[in-house]
């Protein structure tokens, strides 16, 4: 029986810090998704009506990237600076107001056959922790439970992003199948 795709849940600490991946719609900060259409790092996309946006994040499944902020903020004496860190309770989902969102990575799809991976973002000051990574294999760990998987694809730039997702994911360039697969695209915005 497959997982149910709306209700999972990752955690990892890094450098003492933790931090929680879920698919759990009610958990992403809307005000973070817009935002994050908002920055010149995800070029393709520009903030949406709300109700727009809404409908958006209800037919996909968006992996929101949290970090899990202190239940009590670990108590230091100035006598023994270096004391060890107290360990933090057990990672909630449900306790949303411990989560700070700080990245996301979207899925369109039919939950079946085919998943289109869009909107990975990650604030700047989070990047070079492996956090995206970590989000990427969280996304991979979502198309293992697609019951007839056929195919997932994603657009990306062809030098970074493209050996990224090789790497990470798997992904081949379309070209390669060029004898048996055309990908076609049409825009309708304007890009600035």
């Amino acid at each position: 029986m497959a997982t149910d795709i709306s209700k999972q849940d990752w955690t990892k600490t890094v450098a003492e810090e933790d931090y929680l991946v879920s698919t759990r719609l009610e958990l992403v900060s809307r005000d973070f998704v817009q935002a994050a259409f908002a920055s010149e790092d995800t070029y393709w996309a520009k903030p949406l009506d709300r109700t727009v946006l809404e409908s958006l994040l209800e037919n996909s499944v968006t992996l929101g990237l949290y970090k899990v902020l202190p239940a009590i903020p670990p108590a230091r004496s100035a006598e023994t600076p270096d004391s060890p860190r107290t360990p933090s309770p057990a990672i909630d989902a449900g306790d949303s107001e411990r989560l700070q969102q700080i990245g996301m990575a979207r899925l369109v799809t039919d939950r079946i056959t085919t998943a289109y991976l869009t909107d990975v973002f990650l604030v700047p000051e989070y990047r070079g922790k492996a956090l995206g990574k970590w989000v990427v294999q969280c996304v991979d760990e979502v198309f293992k439970n697609f019951p007839a998987m056929r195919r997932t694809f994603l657009v990306t730039s062809p030098d970074v992003g493209a050996r990224f997702y090789k790497q990470e994911l798997g992904f081949w360039d379309v070209s390669e199948e060029k004898h048996q697969l055309a990908c076609l695209t049409r825009r309708f915005f304007k890009m600035d």
